[in-house]
């Protein structure tokens, strides 16, 4: 009873243990991060087609709700720029940008992506973003910024130009309407860009983001721009986020909606638990992924009750919060609070905010989420990871982006089931000098038995390919009668792993030889004995080492007149073997002819 209160209100165990120190840390962040929180906010509306205070709705109930049902003590949920963008191409497609559709459906989005999220926290599902590689996040986000970056050109520009077109539209449309470019918007844009990128390198403690928007927007009142032709966001309402309960006729829209509620569900997790990892690495705190599904989950049904629309664990807000020494998840609900007095106090201020100004903080935010060095070590570091980051990278440039997660997370996975599908399998020999087993050498190789290394897994899906190869190496090799493997690195073994072995075993056992094992650890082996292969292989062909495994294959199954007939001198034992001596194996034991099995005499 207790661990269920702790999961439904996860906030009075920290609460408990609040003190005066922590009020204030959290307070000095707070205010710091709705600091970058307001400008930001109100850019990525932009990107949305929303208005400009749906965005800054967003971060203020979210955010807190994030702060209280979340695990980490440092993220800060909001507005973050992949997610827009892939909220845009949602909802585009099923309403024009600012029509009150477009706007019931941001909420009825938020709606869907919550109840996924947190349906999978309830649901323990945490494990299921194993299968988003890092190497989708980065051709994503790659593509993304991309696509943001040239969706704000227009803005910086002064061009009246329509959105929702595809990259090479938004590109030949640009190119066909660049006569029209707007000197003294174009000015504006480059001064903030200037202004941000220049504080961010010479004082990057300074709200850089706020201090160039607030240059952009006096400069603006001052010479009265927007008479000449500056577009500025205009009027905003001073108000709090106002309750509101989604359309819900709208639900007939809401299986269109489905694959981009996915990808921004799938999307938004990776974001938050990439960034609540990566500060919990630094402040060596434990996460409860699940707690976190929950937490983006109600963060995300608050935005759809708050008038709102989805988001994610901003990585530039939570970064800030880190640093600006907060000590608790206290400091995400000043946040939410100085964001929520901002729009009370400040609204009516920001309506001479120019448009070029919040297109050059989008570019300069795009411009961020490249991660260079990341990108070059995910190509360098193997065939797969190139693949799945370019593909990724290309499918959202050019398809429509919320199937570029998909398309990146089934490549990925499709390409490790194509990698565990096809163990490494060679066959070993011991090597004199070192004591230690090693590949066999060319030609050195013992007639009787093959002694195979198996890395992977035998399970249903390499269950084929390992069969094929054993059955290549008995056909290839008419006097093998045994084989020995070794399976000390395979940790997963099913039904399908079985039947295979058992099929083996009976074409060694035709042969008048035996199916060998060393190095099984104790899962593995426990499947060995539910599926009674153990009793049919025999309990006498296991061995911890691969020595002893060797020692019972000869004294069980090697045949002698073999062994004097082969030019070979694989183990330490062949020498005495080729001239008769098998009491080499133990004392007492005489071979019999043929295959059969050796046995002490009596």
């Amino acid at each position: 009873m207790q661990s269920v209160f702790a999961e439904l209100v996860p906030f009075i165990a920290w609460m408990r243990n609040y003190r005066g120190r922590h009020m204030r840390a959290d307070l000095v962040a707070g205010l710091t991060v709705a600091v970058v929180a307001v400008p930001q906010s109100m850019a990525l509306a932009l990107v949305t087609g929303l208005p400009i205070q749906v965005g800054l709705y967003a971060s203020i109930v979210p955010t807190i709700m994030a702060s209280l049902w979340g695990s980490s003590a440092h993220l800060i949920t909001g507005p973050t720029t992949a997610i827009s963008l892939v909220v845009f191409t949602s909802l585009s497609e099923l309403a024009a940008p600012g029509t009150s559709k477009y706007l019931e459906l941001a909420f009825v989005l938020s709606l869907m992506v919550g109840v996924m999220q947190a349906g999978m926290g309830i649901a323990r599902l945490g494990v299921l973003l194993n299968f988003v590689s890092h190497s989708v996040i980065l051709g994503f986000s790659a593509g993304a910024a991309v696509l943001i970056g040239f969706s704000q050109i227009p803005g910086i520009l002064g061009l009246d130009i329509a959105k929702g077109r595809s990259f090479h539209g938004a590109l030949s449309e640009i190119a066909t309407h660049f006569h029209m470019i707007h000197g003294v918007t174009l000015l504006l844009g480059i001064l903030t860009i200037v202004v941000v990128v220049v504080l961010k390198r010479l004082k990057p403690s300074w709200p850089g983001t706020l201090v160039a928007m607030l240059i952009s927007g006096v400069l603006v009142n001052m010479f009265d721009l927007e008479s000449r032709g500056v577009a500025v966001i205009g009027a905003i309402p001073r108000s709090l986020p106002p309750f509101h309960i989604p359309d819900f006729y709208l639900m007939a829209d809401g299986g269109r909606l489905v694959p981009g509620a996915l990808a921004i569900c799938l999307l938004g997790l990776v974001e938050a638990l990439s960034i609540a990892k990566a500060i919990a690495g630094s402040t060596r705190q434990r996460l409860n992924v699940n707690q976190e599904f929950i937490g983006q989950g109600l963060a995300n049904i608050s935005a759809g009750f708050f008038s709102g629309f989805p988001g994610s664990g901003s990585f530039v807000r939570s970064a800030v919060n880190f640093r600006s020494g907060a000590k608790t998840p206290m400091s995400g609900v000043v946040s939410g609070l100085a964001v929520a007095g901002t729009v009370l106090v400040a609204a009516p201020l920001a309506g001479n905010l120019p448009v070029a100004s919040l297109s050059g903080v989008l570019l300069v935010v795009a411009f961020g989420m490249i991660h260079l060095k990341d990108i070059t070590k995910a190509i360098r570091a193997t065939r797969n990871d190139a693949a799945v980051l370019v593909i990724t990278f290309l499918s959202t440039l050019f398809l429509n982006i919320e199937f570029a997660v998909f398309v990146g997370v089934l490549l990925s996975i499709g390409l490790h089931m194509a990698t565990t599908s096809h163990p490494r399998i060679y066959s070993t020999v011991p090597d004199f000098k070192t004591g230690k087993m090693a590949g066999a050498a060319h030609g050195r190789m013992c007639c009787q038995m093959d002694i195979i290394r198996i890395e992977g897994s035998i399970f249903f899906g390499s269950a084929a390919f390992v069969q094929e190869d054993l059955r290549r190496r008995l056909k290839s090799h008419p006097e093998l009668a045994s084989i020995l493997i070794r399976m000390h690195q395979v940790n997963n073994f099913d039904a399908s792993g079985v039947q295979v072995l058992e099929l083996i075993a009976e074409e060694v056992r035709a042969r008048g030889g035996g199916l060998y094992f060393s190095g099984v650890n104790t899962r593995v082996f426990q499947v060995f004995k539910n599926s009674g292969l153990l009793k049919e292989v025999g309990e006498t062909h296991f061995r911890s080492t691969t020595g002893s495994a060797i020692r019972q294959a000869m004294r069980e199954s090697f045949c002698p007149f073999i062994c004097a007939q082969c030019e070979h001198a694989v183990f330490v034992e062949c020498r005495e073997l080729k001239m008769g001596n098998w009491e080499v194996l133990g004392r007492g034991l005489r071979p019999r002819c043929g295959r059969k099995a050796i046995h002490p005499v009596s």
